[in-house]
């Protein structure tokens, strides 16, 4: 009996393994879709920073008009170094994806890094992204000391 209930469990962890796979495979396939989104946006010079922001971006902590001028900058910013690039050769790579030398210098700060992605054009890191309640939290990394820290908006 215990030998019948044993296998039994066996079966079904086993059965259940692939589905949570499979789960967090479409969750990170959504989530770089969303991004892919965003940056499809960016690259399209007729869509307005202010626009491209209120439909991607989690701006849940910006307070300020100095603070939303900021975000509409960058925008611009990536938009600028976007124009020489083939959007279709961007990777889009999950943080799990990177080295522990990659990663050594970024400090989560609790956040989740299975929501945390990295743009790179021809082996270069040109954007990293975390993202929050199926929008895009922070779009940059920014340098406190020696470690690289997720600003969200």
């Amino acid at each position: 009996m215990q030998k019948i209930l044993l296998q039994g469990f066996f079966l079904l962890f086993c059965s259940i393994q692939p589905v949570i796979a499979q789960t967090s495979e479409t969750t990170a396939q959504d989530d770089i879709a969303l991004i892919k989104d965003f940056i499809f946006d960016i690259a399209d010079e007729t869509q307005r920073p202010d626009l491209i922001l209120s439909r991607h971006v989690l701006l849940e902590q910006t307070e300020t008009d100095e603070e939303y001028d900021y975000l509409e900058a960058s925008i611009e910013e990536i938009r600028i170094n976007l124009q020489p690039k083939n959007l279709n050769e961007i990777e889009y790579l999950p943080f799990q994806a990177l080295s522990k030398r990659e990663t050594r210098d970024i400090d989560p700060e609790g956040k989740p890094t299975d929501k945390m992605y990295f743009l790179r054009y021809r082996n270069r890191q040109m954007l990293a992204i975390y993202i929050a309640q199926n929008k895009i939290a922070s779009f940059t990394l920014v340098s406190k000391g020696n470690k690289a820290h997720f600003v969200t908006y």
